[in-house]
C-alpha cells in the first residue's frame, strides 16, 4: 500500500479531529484565567486567553478548509500540510507562555495548573497525534515550559511532581506512538479494503460487460446457445435458442421449458446417455435429435456440447448449442427420392475457408474446397499471398483496393474477385473476410470465406442477354404493351407511345385512367382482371383511348395479373379500322342506301322500343304511311337519276319537319313511314300529316306543262288502331290507300275515328312542330 495514501488518510483524520476538539483547549484556557483572576492578574490572563483563542480558532478554520480540500482530492496530501505543524507549535508555545510568564503564586493554584497542563498535553493527542509531527511540535514547548515551572518553584513534594510530569511525558509519547501505529494500521487496512472493493467492482463491471458482449454475440449467430451450471442448476439461454424452439418471450420459456421433456421420445434416451458420457468422462457431445417447439411440433436440431471443468476434473458448467436442421433434413429426405444425378447438387462443393497472417500469407485452407474449387493441394496454397491466385485481368492493385480495409482492422463482405484455378481457368468468387485483433488492437490474423459464384456470373450474363432480347421484342411489338402497378404505368413500350402520340418517358408514372377516353373504364378493367386471375385467364375489354392530340382510338385491351395483386400487364391492339368497318356495315344493313334514312329493319327496332315506352307511360303514338303521288310520271319523264335525287330531297324535307325523337324511314320505292312516339292528342297526327304532305309536294316543269307531285298519308293511332307495330303499319297502309282513293294529296285515319279540333295542349305541340 502506498505510504503517501496512508499519510494522507492520517492527516485527514487529524484535521477532522482538530476541527471538533478546538473548543476543549479554550475551556482549559478559561480555567487558567479563573486561577489567575483569584490572584488579581485578570488583565494579563485575558490577554493571554485572547491569544490562545486566536490560535485555536485559526487551527479550527485551517482544519475546515483542509477537510473540504481533501474531500475533493482523495488520497492526496495538500501543499499546506506543514502549516498544521506550525499551528500546533504556536498553540504549544502559547500554553508554554502562561506557565513561564503567568505562573500562579499560590501552591494550590500551581498544582491545579499542573493538572490542567497534563490534561492539555493528553488532549492534544486527539487533534495532533494522527498527523504525527504536529503533536510533537505542540508537546515540546509545553513539556519544557512545565519542567521550567517545576524547577523554578518551591512546591511541596516537588520531586514527586517532577516524576509525575516525566511519567506523563513518557506515557503521552508512548500513547502517541501506539495511537499513531494503531491508526496507521487501521487506515492501511481500510485503504486496502477500499482498494480491494474498487478492484472487485471493476472486475465485476468488466465481467458484466464481457457477459453482455457474449450475450450479444450469441444472439447474433444462427445457433442457439444454452449455459447450465451443473453445481447450482442455474441456466441461461440465448435469444436464438428461444427462437428456434418457437417461444415468443423469455419469461414463458423459462417457466415451461425442460430439456429432457423437450426431446422426442425416440431420441430422449440416446441424447441423455451422450450428455452423461460427456459430463462424466469428457466424451465428445454431438447429436442430431428432435426437440419440441412451443406449438407442439418437433424441430430437428444439431446439438453440440462443451463443459467447463474444475481442478478436480469434474464438470462445473455445461454449454451446448443447437442449430435448426429441419430444412436441411426435409430437403435431404426429398432428394433421397430423386435420381442419382441430382444428389450431386446437394453435395456441391462448400466454400473455401482460409486464414492468413497480418502480411496476407495463407496459414490455413480447407482441404475439400482447395481441391475442388482451385485444383490445388492444401500445401501448395499455404504460405502464398491471398492475391497470388488472381486472374491476369484482375490485377493485384484492384484486389488490394477492395481488400485493404481488412488489413486496417475493418471487415469486408461480399467482395467479388476473379481468380485462377491450377488449370488457369477463371474462378469468380465472393470474398468475405474478418480481421482478428489483439487486445492492443493490432491485427493478428484474418479469417475469410471464398464462395464460388462462377455459375451465378454465367447466369447473370445469360440473363442480361435474355433481358436485352426481351426488351428488343418488347419495343418491336406492334401492339401497345404496358406494365402497370397500383393503377400507374411503369413500363410502356414504344408502340403504345406511338399510338398515343407522346414520348415513352411521358407515360411512365401516368395513371392508366388518364389515357382512357372514359376514365371509369379502368375500374371495370380492374374488376374484370381480378375475376379472370382467379380462373387463371386474362380479361379482354374494348376501350377507347384518348391520344395526345385529342383523337380517340378504339383498342382491344387484354389485361392479366402479373405477380402482385396490384400489378397488371396490358396489351392494347388498335381496332379503330375494324370498328369503322363494323359501323359502316351496321349502317348499310339498317339504312336506306339512297336516302340515308332508316330502312324497314331499323324502323321495326325503333318502333318496338318506342311503342313499349308509350305503353308503359300510357302515352298516345301514331304511325303514318306516306306515298308520293305523281312520282312515277316524273321518274319516267326524267329518268331514274333525277328520280333518285328527287327522293333524296323529299327525305331531307320530311326529316326537317319532324321532331328530333320522331322516326322517318323509307320502306321501298316512293313510300315512307313516320313514327310519332309521343303525342298528346290524335289531332296532332293530322297536323304532322299536313306538314309531311307539304314537305313532299314539288312541281316539275316540262315543255308545255307542269307536273305536280303530292303525297297521300294514312294515319294509324296507338293504341286505338293496334297494340303492335305490325298491326299499326297495316292499318296506316290501308288508310293511305283510302286517301288515294279519296282524291290523293290528303290524309286519312284508319278505321272510323272522328277527328275534332285540336285542344290547347295539342296546339302547343303543333307550334313546337312548326
Amino acid at each position: 500500500m502506498a505510504k503517501a495514501t496512508i499519510t494522507a488518510e492520517l492527516f485527514k483524520l487529524s484535521i477532522n479531529l482538530g476541527r471538533k476538539t478546538w473548543f476543549g483547549n479554550l475551556a482549559f484556557g478559561l480555567l487558567i484565567v479563573l486561577i489567575l483572576w483569584r490572584e488579581q492578574r485578570l488583565p494579563a490572563a485575558l490577554i493571554w486567553w485572547s491569544g490562545l483563542a486566536a490560535v485555536v480558532i485559526a487551527r479550527a478554520w485551517y482544519c475546515q478548509r483542509m477537510s473540504v480540500w481533501m474531500t475533493a482530492n482523495a488520497n492526496s496530501l495538500p501543499r499546506l500540510a506543514q502549516a498544521y505543524a506550525a499551528l500546533a507549535a504556536l498553540e504549544g508555545t502559547v500554553w508554554a507562555l502562561v506557565l513561564v510568564l503567568l505562573a500562579p503564586a499560590n501552591e494550590a493554584a500551581a498544582i491545579l495548573q499542573f493538572v490542567l497542563t497534563v490534561a492539555v498535553l493528553l488532549g492534544t493527542l486527539l487533534a495532533f497525534a494522527p498527523a504525527g509531527m504536529p503533536w510533537v511540535a505542540c508537546a515540546v514547548p509545553l513539556g519544557f515550559a512545565q519542567l521550567i515551572f517545576l524547577l523554578s518553584r518551591e512546591l511541596p513534594l516537588r520531586e514527586i511532581a517532577m516524576l509525575s510530569w516525566a511519567l506523563t511525558i513518557i506515557s503521552a509519547a508512548a500513547a502517541f506512538i501506539l495511537l499513531r501505529k494503531a491508526l496507521s494500521n487501521n487506515v492501511a487496512m481500510r485503504t486496502r479494503a477500499n482498494f480491494s472493493a474498487r478492484a472487485q467492482e471493476q472486475a465485476n463491471a468488466e465481467l458484466t460487460h464481457s457477459r453482455e458482449q457474449l450475450r450479444m454475440a450469441l444472439d447474433a449467430i444462427d445457433a442457439g446457445v444454452a449455459d447450465t451450471n451443473v453445481v447450482t442448476g442455474e441456466r441461461s439461454f440465448s435469444a436464438r435458442y428461444i427462437e428456434i424452439l418457437g417461444y415468443s418471450d423469455r419469461e414463458s420459456f423459462m417457466q415451461q421449458y425442460q430439456f429432457t421433456e423437450s426431446l422426442h421420445p425416440e431420441d430422449r434416451d440416446r441424447v441423455r446417455a451422450a450428455r452423461r458420457r460427456h459430463v462424466d468422462h469428457g466424451a465428445a457431445l454431438r447429436e442430431e435429435c428432435r426437440m419440441q417447439r412451443a406449438d407442439g411440433d418437433y424441430v430437428w436440431v444439431v446439438l453440440r456440447g462443451e463443459s467447463v471443468r474444475g481442478a478436480s476434473g469434474r464438470a462445473r458448467r455445461l454449454v451446448f448449442s443447437i442449430v435448426d436442421d429441419t430444412e436441411r433434413r426435409v430437403a435431404q429426405l426429398k432428394l433421397t427420392d430423386s435420381e442419382r444425378r441430382y444428389r450431386a447438387l446437394v453435395e456441391a462443393s462448400p466454400s473455401l475457408i482460409w486464414t492468413c497472417d497480418r502480411n496476407g500469407r495463407l496459414t490455413f485452407v480447407s482441404d475439400r474446397a482447395c481441391r475442388d474449387l482451385y485444383g490445388y493441394e492444401p500445401r501448395e496454397m499455404i504460405g502464398r499471398l491471398v492475391w497470388d491466385f488472381n486472374a491476369p485481368e484482375f490485377t493485384q492493385r484492384e484486389f488490394l483496393r477492395r481488400f485493404s480495409p481488412v488489413m486496417h482492422g475493418r471487415p469486408v463482405f461480399d467482395m467479388e474477385a476473379v481468380q485462377c484455378t491450377k488449370r488457369a481457368e477463371p474462378l469468380y468468387v465472393n470474398i468475405s473476410a474478418l480481421p482478428m485483433l489483439s487486445d492492443a488492437g493490432d491485427i493478428e490474423s484474418v479469417t475469410g470465406v471464398c464462395s464460388d459464384i462462377t455459375g451465378l456470373k454465367q447466369r447473370e450474363r445469360e440473363l442480361n442477354i435474355a433481358l436485352r432480347n426481351q426488351q428488343a421484342v418488347f419495343d418491336a411489338a406492334g401492339e401497345g404493351i404496358a406494365f402497370v402497378r397500383g393503377g400507374r404505368i411503369e413500363g410502356p413500350n414504344r408502340a403504345l407511345a406511338r399510338m398515343l402520340g407522346v414520348p415513352r418517358e411521358a407515360l411512365i408514372g401516368q395513371p392508366v385512367a388518364e389515357i382512357l377516353a372514359n376514365s371509369d373504364d379502368w375500374e371495370t378493367i380492374e374488376h374484370g382482371t381480378s375475376a379472370a386471375s382467379v380462373r387463371g385467364d386474362a380479361a379482354i375489354h374494348e376501350v377507347m383511348l384518348r391520344a395526345h392530340d385529342g383523337r380517340t382510338i378504339w383498342c382491344q385491351l387484354t389485361s392479366r395479373q402479373a405477380g402482385e395483386t396490384n400489378s397488371r400487364i396490358l396489351v392494347l391492339t388498335d381496332i379503330s379500322a375494324l370498328k369503322k368497318r363494323e359501323e359502316t356495315a351496321w349502317h348499310h344493313a339498317n339504312h336506306d342506301e339512297l336516302t340515308g334514312l332508316p330502312n324497314r329493319r331499323l324502323l321495326i327496332e325503333h318502333a318496338r322500343r318506342l311503342l313499349s315506352v308509350a305503353l308503359r307511360q300510357r302515352r298516345l303514338a301514331a304511325v303514318l304511311v306516306l306515298d308520293l303521288d305523281g312520282f312515277k310520271e316524273i321518274n319516267d319523264l326524267f329518268g331514274h337519276a333525277y328520280g333518285d335525287a328527287l327522293l333524296r330531297r323529299v327525305a331531307e324535307r320530311l326529316s326537317n319537319v319532324l321532331r328530333e325523337y320522331d322516326v322517318v324511314a323509307r320502306t321501298g320505292g316512293d313510300e315512307f313511314v313516320v313514327l310519332l312516339p309521343e303525342i298528346d292528342e290524335p289531332s296532332i297526327s293530322a297536323v304532322v300529316a299536313e306538314k309531311l304532305i307539304a314537305a313532299a309536294s314539288e312541281n316539275v316543269d316540262v315543255p308545255g306543262r307542269t307536273v305536280k307531285m303530292h303525297a297521300s298519308v294514312g294515319i294509324a293511332l296507338f293504341p286505338a288502331n293496334g297494340h303492335d307495330f305490325e298491326s299499326l303499319l297495316s292499318a296506316a297502309d290501308n288508310a293511305m290507300y283510302a286517301a288515294k282513293a279519296a282524291g290523293k294529296n290528303g290524309y286519312q285515319y284508319a278505321g272510323e275515328l272522328k277527328i275534332t279540333a285540336p285542344t290547347r295542349s295539342a296546339a302547343k305541340d303543333i307550334v313546337r312542330l312548326q
